[in-house]
């Protein structure tokens, strides 16, 4: 018999897999408890039991994902690996991270707005640890001399790149996430090494600091 822990914990994940499903596919408004306790195989006051609202099933799905994100962030950020090697490892893993939970990713991008401010805070402060990791990572392949505007702009356009994968990548493809990661990072790094060789001058980008939302 597994112990109650690993049962309550299991039951959780899948609540939260029904429902990152019928948020990503039907929407976050749209999508009603009945719903969600149906698809999770659990009676309507059963699922109470696990969570006590749509806002809170949404919040769980949302900080696990960037958790997910997240993981050996600060590891990969202080290793001794060069640059090169930290981007094509964090490329690698914010593929493998979106094509393994693609509703979360959607729902991320797209129904993080629902939740009320201080969670939404929470969820953006979670974005704004990864953002700088990015940042520095990229910001110690182009140089010292690069521009904070160069920078911001470089680093969102690789995110932007890797985020809408959600939308049209199939995992289950002829292409794996491995292929894919290879594929962006050398789209990447080619476009970096051509800005690194021009002009590093300030140019207009926006101050948001929400790189998924």
């Amino acid at each position: 018999m597994k112990p109650k822990g690993m049962v309550l914990d299991k039951r959780v994940s899948e609540v939260r897999e029904a429902a990152a499903r019928l948020f990503s596919t039907r929407g976050f408004l749209e999508t009603s408890m009945d719903e969600i306790a149906l698809a999770a195989h659990l009676s309507k006051g059963g699922m109470y039991h696990y969570f006590k609202s749509k806002t809170e099933i949404l919040y769980a799905i949302l900080s696990d994902f960037m958790d997910q994100v997240l993981a050996d962030i600060d590891v990969l950020v202080g290793s001794a690996k060069s640059p090169e090697e930290k981007l094509s490892f964090l490329i690698r893993r914010h593929v493998e991270t979106y094509a393994l939970h693609r509703h979360s990713a959607r729902v991320l991008l797209k129904e993080a707005n629902n939740l009320p401010k201080k969670h939404l805070k929470k969820i953006h402060d979670k974005e704004r640890r990864y953002l700088n990791a990015v940042e520095e990572i990229i910001g110690d392949l182009l140089g010292p001399d690069t521009g904070r505007d160069v920078l911001k702009a470089v680093t969102f356009s690789l995110l932007g790149m890797c985020n809408w994968i959600y939308s049209w990548y199939d995992p289950q493809g002829r292409i794996d996430p491995g292929r894919l990661s290879e594929i962006i990072m050398t789209i990447f790094t080619k476009g970096v090494r051509a800005t690194a060789a021009g002009s590093t001058e300030n140019c207009p980008v926006s101050s948001s600091c929400n790189m998924f939302i």
